[in-house]
Parts: structure tokens; sequence; C-alpha cells
């Protein structure tokens, strides 16, 4: 039975995983793809992320799914618990299908396509590649389930639906007291810019709440005041060590000019920081 959902005319499956380019998981779990759907175009989104880091990778897909067509499949494994008692998962959001673990990777789409959103447990083993290795679920399930799904088969066939799927809590500014808020690093990219939890709309309702447009942010000894309009602006201000723009994922991020804000402060993910609008 086929899916009336909407689908891409060429087939587009993303991956998602901490593998690195060091051994071969990746161009395996191609192969597996390939294998059952030829017509299918493979885009590595991210292969780099942090070891386990299961939260880190979620905000990458998070920040990326929606640029593809409708339609796509995107899998994602980081994946620490593989050959546990943790359940696959297929889920359709809005307009695009994720599978994954059920370990939380898929906390930020499921926040963005909470109105329409289903999951379903995979179980249908003659979807997976037999036997089932206790330690690359990506080759044995993942892979196949994704490139089944692309040939047009209908997200209830891979298993039932469920509700108790696993989502974590997705890291938001925390009030301290009055207008002062707690910040957290997210990210770190590949420049050394350190990606906040302080989203554009969050920060701009905080803004306009206040009597101006003021705000002191402190991370690490180092105190920003005012946002950049571009990287490129700190090159005429040399007394200012770090900077502070709304990036492309429309998070706050932290940056130096040609260098790594990260390093320059010593800060790493998961480390946190204030902000304080002023009235």
């Amino acid at each position: 039975m086929s899916d009336t959902s909407p689908r891409c005319n060429i087939p587009i499956i993303t991956l998602t995983t901490d593998f690195t380019d060091r051994d071969p998981f990746v161009g395996i779990m191609k192969g597996i793809i390939l294998g059952i759907n030829p017509r299918v175009q493979i885009v590595d989104l991210c292969h780099q992320v942090p070891a386990y880091n299961i939260l880190e990778a979620s905000f990458l897909l998070g920040s990326s799914y929606r640029y593809f067509p409708a339609g796509t499949i995107h899998v994602a494994v980081v994946d620490p618990g593989v050959g546990s008692q943790r359940r696959p998962v297929l889920a359709k959001a809005g307009r695009y299908f994720f599978v994954a673990p059920d370990n939380g990777i898929l906390s930020y789409p499921y926040q963005e396509e909470q109105a329409d959103l289903q999951v379903f447990h995979l179980t249908e083993q003659k979807y997976f590649r037999l036997p089932i290795s206790q330690t690359f679920h990506g080759r044995d399930i993942f892979a196949p389930v994704a490139a089944w799904l692309s040939t047009g088969l209908a997200p209830h066939l891979f298993g039932p639906r469920i509700s108790d799927y696993l989502q974590l809590e997705v890291p938001k500014p925390r009030h301290l007291a009055g207008r002062i808020y707690e910040f957290q690093i997210i990210h770190r990219d590949a420049f050394g810019n350190l990606i906040t939890s302080i989203g554009q709309e969050f920060f701009s309702q905080q803004l306009s709440a206040g009597s101006g447009e003021r705000f002191i942010l402190e991370i690490a000894s180092q105190v920003i005041d005012c946002l950049q309009p571009h990287y490129a602006a700190l090159r005429e201000q040399p007394s200012c060590l770090v900077g502070a723009i709304f990036g492309s994922s429309g998070h706050l991020e932290l940056f130096a000019h040609q260098a790594s804000a990260a390093e320059l402060l010593q800060v790493k993910v998961g480390d946190t920081g204030t902000i304080t609008f002023l009235e």
C-alpha cells in the first residue's frame, strides 16, 4: 500500500550520524539503500556530530530538515543505546519523514511539527536486513526502512503507531530573576562559533517588553552588549574580542573575527551564560 503524502519525484534520503568518515559505516548504509531503491538521491547532512551527543544531533537536524523538498526522508543515527531495548521509530512530521532510534534525537523536529506528528514503532522485520546486528542498526534497520519508505510505502506498514515516544527537553533560556535569563551553548560549528539556546523570537520579545534595545550578555568573563551586523564587523573593533549575531539557524551565536570564539573563551557545548534585558 502506498502513501498519499507529498513525495519527491526523485526520492531524497539524508543521513546524519556521528560515524565520521574514518570508517565505512556511512558507505555501507548507502549501499543498503541503493540496493533497495537505486533511484534514490542520498544527501550527507552531517557525519561529524560529536560522538553520542543526541541533543546536538537533534539541533543540527532541526536546523536543516525544512530546506529539503516535501517528502524527504531524514535518517539520523547517533545511537549510544544500539542493541538495547530502545525502539527504532519512523516519524511523519509535517511534510517530512524521519527514521531514527527512539532516544530523543528527533526532539527538535518533534517540537517544530507537534501539530502534525505521527510516530510509528518499527516492528515489521521484512523491511529490515537480517540477521540484525547488535551494534549496527544503521545498516540493518534504519537504512533499509528508509529505502523501502522511499519506494512509496505508507508509514503504518512498518509498525504500530505509538504515543509514548521519547522527546527530550530542548534547551531554552531559563528565567533566573527579574529580566535575567540563563542560556546554554548548544552547538559549536567548524569555525568555532558558539550557537546559543537564545532564539530570535524570544530575544525580540524580551527587547520589546522593555523600554529600549539594550541587553548585557555575559559568559566566561566576557561581556557583550550589542549585536553585530555581520561577521566582518569585528575587524573594525579591535578591542572587541567576541561579538554576537543571529546566525542562519535563527539562534544567537558568539563569534570572533577569523578566529575561534570557543577557543578564545574556552567555552564548550553545555556551558552556560546569562543575558540581562535592560529596562
